[in-house]
């Protein structure tokens, strides 16, 4: 199972997987988020410390993937949005990460309502409470 964990207090961070959510028209990924008992559990397997409030972090075929690559990596599995991942690979991950580091400074600033949007039915199988 691949598993999307982000940051369940973000308004900024449930929009974006929300986004991801329904545009996942394979449903090639779970969403957890690290407010959860099974996102606790999963990020105390894998020994994620002190990033899981501001990083969204991908676990694809047992293997972990954080920030921009995790990003990168996801946008490459959303039908309409593959060529936005593959762009990703011009930039150097220590780049891209430093913008991903920027946006999840000022996340909260971004996206100030912090309303969540209730999904419809298709869209809640996919959430892992």
């Amino acid at each position: 199972m691949n598993y999307v964990i982000y940051d369940g207090t973000c308004g900024f961070c449930n929009k974006s997987v929300m986004f991801v959510a329904k545009n996942d028209k394979k449903n090639y990924f779970k969403f957890v988020s690290n407010l959860s008992v099974f996102g606790n559990d999963l990020l105390s397997k894998h020994q994620i410390l002190g990033l899981e409030d501001s990083t969204i972090i991908l676990l694809e075929d047992n293997k972990l993937y954080i920030k921009s690559l995790a990003l990168r990596r996801i946008l490459l599995k959303l039908p309409n949005y593959k060529i936005a991942g593959l762009i990703m690979y011009l930039f150097p991950a220590m780049l891209s990460d430093y913008i991903y580091d920027f946006i999840a400074k000022h996340r909260k600033k971004i996206i100030k309502n912090t309303n969540c949007e209730i999904p419809d039915e298709e869209i809640r199988k996919k959430f892992i409470v």
